[in-house]
């Protein structure tokens, strides 16, 4: 009876839009003694079900959606249709003890046809809604069952109908499909569900007035309003918005004849701030208080944003751009603290090549191809990880604690190396040591690790011009986003390569001497430096117990390594202890990695800095009070330097104060979804971002690189 009701409906109203039936009676093609159009009476849309993940997690968020992809010109219908149509409908079939809540509906569009104005969805409209599940299920899987109805129409109405179904086992920990991503983003979309005291609402004889306070939240450019009761408003008249002195917005709508002959004391809808979500504004489905009032009719303007382009990102850059970019900012990366330590080895390896006539042009190529490699596997896992749905920046692999803890390990094995405390070799004597640092292509291989320990260090740090570049590169196909890591890696490599490829530059250093080891020794301390930053990253990723281990394992690894040096200067062997030690060293970086210590949650406040949310930016706001952000990380040493220099400086803290601003901070040292797709929001791939959010509801963007006086132009009220 259903779909009967249905498909009556469909032909009513595609008599109303004035299309003839192409399959009805055929005295319908005689009357005025002419021919009626032929139409398409199948509707171009299709209907699919999927799953967040691939499969059901009891007493978890289990969620699945009903996708409606519609072709070009198609439409259906949201839960109150509008002028004409019919809301689409969804029925389920599923075991007893299982429980499906009901399809949670997006924000609709605006649809205007030929005199009639509608509220439906285009294109793909995703519902989601979630499977609960018992503690004890029954059984080993569920298979859960959709009957959808719905209405399709384009230049006539075509009822529908579609039987989806899937089978999902039972999961302790499922992973994610490919669909994943397309669910968490729609859910993030969706107008949340909330009671409101503050929104009010008056009307007279012909006009409703919905005032949104600007105490409560603010609304920069536009208000929209989608009625859930059918006999509320004429919808063919669009809503009209303005601003109030006090700071209000407020919507003015033409209420329908019906309403006016029998009003009410509430009216329910979903209420959109600056076009909802979608274009970085809100959207609650709430039920508003409504009055009998006067309606001002003056200051009124349209459109309102659901009508307006989506705005663009803080940077928009395009392929050419990206790739000139990311490669000034790879060139920059080499004066940065992370690389420097890193590539002084080689520096010592170039100054000994070049005084003993070594040629150095296959150290410049090995050295660019180490690069380039890694930089093509990085790029790679980067955005194989973007396939299977997960959100992941630039940095991302010093947000695991046993990288981190590997990276300590080995910076600590350098910095032995350059105190003299052993050699790097493949022998286990000295003779056979020296044998293979003279062989021809152990200096050529060293540039190639050389290379690929550049990037690893490399990846914490995101230099000028960079983080632009890589945020568009995230976004972009497969080939462009390999190109632009491509052209960092080139960059990047470029200052080696040319001193490789003219040598004569290195003429200007001193001859070798004494002095030489002397010098390596130097390069020991920023090697140090590295090897204490890396300690305190890992303090803000595991516990206590997380650090005693890692401090096993670096005790394990100087012993380990002074037994080596013992036997390659020949004075005696102890090999069962060294076995010991790696033992000791490859269980303790286990433990670490199995997250049984990883830091759970984060901490709330840091001195003058509160936690970085999205709630208590839209606090600090509504209160008047202009906002600065901080999206760090412990392992950015870029975010460290800028803190020293800038931020924490006594005199900006000051200005900071006066100006009554919220400083918040966004901590990105463990992955946090959250961060990362408002990284994205901005065209950013990695930290730091830098925020300010102006009591006027503007953003601006700051650069990555922060002086005193930067920060404190920026905060300085801007003048009308």
């Amino acid at each position: 009876m259903g779909f009967l009701k249905t498909w009556i409906t469909g032909a009513l109203l595609t008599t109303a839009l004035g299309v003839s039936w192409a399959n009805g009676p055929a005295w319908l093609e005689k009357i005025g003694g002419s021919t009626a159009p032929v139409a398409d009476d199948k509707p171009k849309v299709s209907l699919r079900l999927i799953s967040e993940y691939n499969g059901l997690t009891p007493q978890a968020e289990n969620r699945l959606a009903v996708v409606i992809d519609h072709e070009d010109g198609w439409h259906t219908y949201w839960r109150m249709p509008g002028d004409a149509g019919l809301p689409t409908t969804f029925s389920f079939t599923k075991p007893s003890d299982v429980r499906v809540t009901e399809p949670v509906f997006p924000i609709p569009e605006r649809l205007d046809t030929t005199g009639l104005t509608s509220y439906g969805y285009s294109g793909k409209a995703v519902f989601p809604f979630e499977v609960k599940v018992p503690r004890f299920p029954v059984g080993t899987s569920a298979t859960i069952d959709v009957h959808v109805e719905y209405l399709a129409c384009k230049n006539l109405c075509v009822p529908g109908e579609a039987n989806l179904h899937v089978t999902l086992p039972y999961h302790v920990a499922p992973n994610p499909t490919k669909d994943a991503d397309l669910i968490q983003k729609t859910v993030q979309l969706l107008p949340e569900t909330a009671e409101t005291t503050t929104v009010t609402a008056i009307f007279d004889n012909e006009r409703l007035e919905i005032t949104v306070p600007g105490t409560d939240v603010r609304v920069k450019e536009a208000l929209n309003f989608f009625p859930l009761d059918a006999d509320l408003l004429k919808h063919t008249e669009k809503p009209l918005f303005r601003h109030t002195e006090e700071g209000s917005a407020q919507l003015v709508m033409k209420l329908s004849d019906r309403f006016t002959e029998k009003p009410r004391e509430t009216i329910r809808g979903v209420l959109t701030g600056d076009g909802g979500p979608q274009r970085g504004g809100w959207a609650i489905e709430t039920t508003i208080p409504l009055e009998k009032g006067s309606v001002d009719t003056a200051g009124l303007k349209g459109p309102t944003l659901d009508e307006l382009p989506v705005p663009e990102t803080s940077m928009s850059v395009g392929t050419l751009t990206a790739l000139l970019f990311a490669f000034l900012g790879g060139i920059i990366l080499n004066l940065m603290p992370c690389v420097f330590p890193i590539l002084s080895l080689k520096l010592l390896e170039l100054l000994k090549g070049y005084q003993s006539g070594k040629p150095l042009l296959p150290h410049g190529t090995a050295f660019t191809a180490g690069v380039l490699v890694t930089m093509t596997i990085l790029a790679s896992t980067l955005l194989l990880l973007r396939g299977f749905g997960m959100s992941l920046g630039w940095g991302f692999q010093l947000q695991s604690a046993w990288v981190v803890t590997t990276l300590l390990l080995l910076f600590i094995a350098i910095s032995l190396n350059l105190f003299g405390v052993f050699e790097f070799t493949a022998g286990s004597h000295l003779a056979d040591s020296r044998m293979m640092r003279s062989a021809p292509t152990t200096g050529v291989m060293s540039s190639f690790v050389t290379g690929i320990l550049a990037v690893v260090v490399a990846s914490p740090c995101t230099a000028p011009f960079m983080g632009a570049a890589l945020g568009y590169a995230v976004t972009q196909p497969a080939v462009v986003a390999l190109f632009i890591f491509l052209s960092l890696g080139l960059g990047m490599a470029l200052p080696w390569l040319a001193l490789c490829l003219w040598p004569k530059w290195i003429s200007v250093l001193p001859k070798p001497g004494a002095w030489m080891d002397t010098f390596r020794k130097a390069m020991a301390i920023p090697m140090v430096g590295t090897v204490l930053w890396l300690g305190w990253v890992l303090s803000k990723q595991v516990t206590l117990n997380g650090m005693l281990l890692m401090g096993c394992a670096a005790g394990a690894v100087a012993i380990f390594l002074w037994l080596l040096g013992r036997e390659q200067w020949g004075r005696g062997k102890n090999r069962p202890l060294m076995g010991v030690m790696t033992l000791v060293i490859i269980a303790c970086v286990a433990i670490i990695g199995s997250g049984n210590f990883d830091r759970r949650g984060s901490v709330a406040s840091e001195g003058h800095w509160e936690a970085w949310s999205e709630d208590a930016v839209i606090r600090s706001i509504a209160e008047g009070k202009p906002v600065f952000v901080d999206f760090t990380a412990a392992w950015c040493v870029t975010c460290q330097a800028n803190k020293v220099a800038a931020l924490n400086r006594e005199d900006v803290q000051q200005r900071f104060k006066e100006l009554n601003y919220t400083l918040l901070y966004g901590d990105w040292t463990n992955r946090d979804p959250a961060i990362t797709k408002l990284l994205a929001s901005f065209g950013r791939s990695g930290v730091p971002l830098y925020l300010i959010y102006r009591t006027d509801g503007s953003v601006e963007v700051l650069p990555e690189l922060l002086t005193r006086g930067i920060v404190l132009d920026a905060i300085e009220p801007k003048k009308p």
